[in-house]
């Protein structure tokens, strides 16, 4: 199934008011966690779910807006993948030095949406990279060669 970019664009934002929408019904999260990958344990998920709900609409989101954008790029598979593994890598490093420090730069739901999309990021990045890899296989399996071109000619001319 595939779907217009506007339309693409139109649930992106969407996503995007509901998470909004929904954080605003709730009160900030105020845990103090050691990692961002802290949040994810059970007993955290069961006690707050409805922050969980926001969190998980802001990662799908962010992760659909950067796969939106590298859409844009045609093939260039090899690209596409060092793009998302360095985004990846740098969500995952602010995520962490936002906690860490406990800077509160932005809030912590927005710290850990950046991390659970920096995750969700790196299957892409391996998707990205199998097809770089099997794009050249691709190309030399599927490239008509001149020779057999011109030994078809000859055959022609031999009748």
């Amino acid at each position: 199934m595939k779907i217009a970019k506007e339309y693409q664009l139109l649930i992106i934002g969407g996503l995007f008011l509901l998470a909004y929408v929904l954080e605003a019904l709730v009160n900030p999260l105020a845990i103090k966690l050691a990692t961002p990958y802290s949040f994810l344990a059970p007993t955290n998920l069961l006690k707050y779910p409805f922050t969980t709900t926001v969190i998980v609409i802001k990662s799908l989101a962010l992760f659909w807006t950067r796969l939106l954008l590298l859409s844009f790029i045609k093939q260039a598979y090899a690209a596409k993948g060092s793009i998302t593994l360095i985004l990846a890598g740098l969500l995952q490093l602010y995520s962490l030095q936002e906690i860490a420090t406990g800077a509160q730069v932005i809030p912590l739901e927005w710290s850990l949406a950046f991390s659970v999309s920096g995750i969700l990021l790196l299957l892409p990045t391996l998707i990205f990279f199998i097809r770089h890899a099997v794009s050249g296989v691709q190309h030399q399996i599927y490239r008509p060669t001149a020779d057999s071109a011109s030994s078809l000619e000859d055959d022609e001319d031999d009748d």
